[in-house]
């Protein structure tokens, strides 16, 4: 076994709650929210023998949604002539099985807008929220509308500059949302009614999904807000677990931290980089950084004892790392190609994602980064993170083009 993948098994089981088949992608990053899927006989490792193959396209609409794949349906969203689209395919042939459609800005800031957050399904259904904090609650099968919230008017949540972009995380029976008002940072609903349970936290949004994880025995929930990683136990409103400030520019904190053994790791960018810290004492402390190693919009994996991502960002481009989680020591670099790009991890390989559209397979070696093929998949700017389920890999660009790659075994 490889040296990368000894810690896999028992770091899983710490970090990770939510749980799906296998052969599922039904959320933000995959069946546990870590872009990780441990086990997967489909995937096929050989492209010099059968390359990817395109199986459908199809044009979603401006944003960088990424798309969740369960029961058969690939799901994501994007804006056309500021109206937003749920849109639901056909994971085999990308026909259209529905789409809800309702008014939304497109919101081009600095970039071409559209759509942020990714559906999340649960069962028979689809939780989807927009830039402006349109919260869906909608039947899997039809689309049609089970309940819905208003971040603004039914919490009072406190927009940011590019807009609500979290996903929404189902957790047991509640749904986790964050609004980021001044009485409810953090909200539980009701999954099925959509009515408040409980709320928590004074913080402003960021731009990053709450990571559910486990700590000593109990369940609880990390979020990256606007200026600081915080720490919330799931069973009930009580007073945060600890509250680490980490302001970034922008208030651009947008990507997912990890938790190991009472430590986090959180990276965000315009020269802030990343952090390791401890957040087992009364004062979470600083364990190890570097301020070159930044993440702006993508996202990283923790994979056994490595943090893997495509650091970069304002045409600022930056190579493939995996750095030690515990001691900051990196293992190896590699060049790839773009500014920035977001990796997931299917069994023992890597698939990274970069946002010139170039899809790697690969795996982690320890010491080096063993590339086993490569395809330039989309052209133009893709920030969306990959979604992979049942060998087919579900890729979009920031104008909405999205593709199906058949990669696997059957290919």
């Amino acid at each position: 076994m490889p040296k990368a993948l000894k810690t896999i098994v028992p770091l899983v089981a710490l970090t990770c709650l939510i749980t799906a088949e296998s052969s599922d992608w039904p959320r933000f990053l995959g069946p546990d929210g870590n872009g990780v899927v441990l086990e997967d006989d489909t995937l096929n490792a050989d492209w010099a023998a059968n390359p990817p193959k395109i199986l459908w396209t199809r044009q979603i609409g401006l944003g960088c949604s990424s798309f969740a794949v369960a029961d058969g349906k690939a799901l994501s969203l994007g804006n056309t002539s500021n109206q937003d689209t749920v849109w639901c395919f056909d994971t085999k042939t990308g026909a259209l099985i529905w789409k809800h459609t309702y008014d939304e800005p497109k919101g081009a800031k600095y970039y071409s807008g559209g759509t942020s957050s990714t559906p999340s399904i649960d069962e028979d259904r689809v939780y989807t929220v927009s830039k402006q904090g349109k919260l869906f609650c909608l039947d899997l099968g039809s689309g049609k509308v089970i309940w819905e919230r208003n971040y603004s008017d039914d919490f009072d949540g406190r927009r940011q500059s590019w807009g609500w972009a979290a996903s929404p995380v189902v957790y047991k029976n509640l749904l986790l949302i964050d609004p980021g008002a001044k009485d409810g940072a953090l909200v539980a609903l009701d999954k099925n009614t959509g009515e408040t349970v409980w709320k928590i936290g004074t913080e402003e949004p960021g731009y990053s999904t709450p990571v559910v994880y486990q700590d000593r025995g109990r369940d609880r929930v990390s979020v990256f807000h606007k200026k600081a990683l915080v720490g919330y136990d799931l069973e009930g409103p009580r007073d945060p677990l600890f509250r680490y400030s980490w302001r970034t520019s922008y208030g651009a904190n947008a990507s997912n931290p990890h938790f190991r053994e009472g430590k986090f790791y959180i990276s965000s960018g315009y020269g802030s980089g990343y952090a390791v810290i401890d957040v087992t004492k009364p004062e979470p402390e600083l364990l190890h950084r570097d301020r070159e190693l930044i993440l702006k919009v993508q996202t990283s994996i923790l994979f056994g004892d490595h943090v893997i991502a495509h650091y970069g960002g304002d045409g600022d481009p930056r190579n493939l790392v995996a750095l030690n989680f515990d001691s900051g020591e990196i293992a190896w670099k590699q060049e790839v190609p773009g500014d920035l790009g977001n990796v997931i991890a299917i069994g023992d390989h890597l698939i990274v994602f970069t946002d010139s559209g170039h899809v790697i397979l690969g795996k982690d070696q320890g010491d080096h980064f063993q590339e086993l093929g490569r395809k330039h998949a989309l052209q133009g700017t893709s920030w969306a993170p990959p979604a992979y389920a049942n060998g087919r890999l579900y890729l979009r660009n920031n104008l909405g083009k999205a593709i199906c790659l058949d990669v696997s075994k059957a290919n």
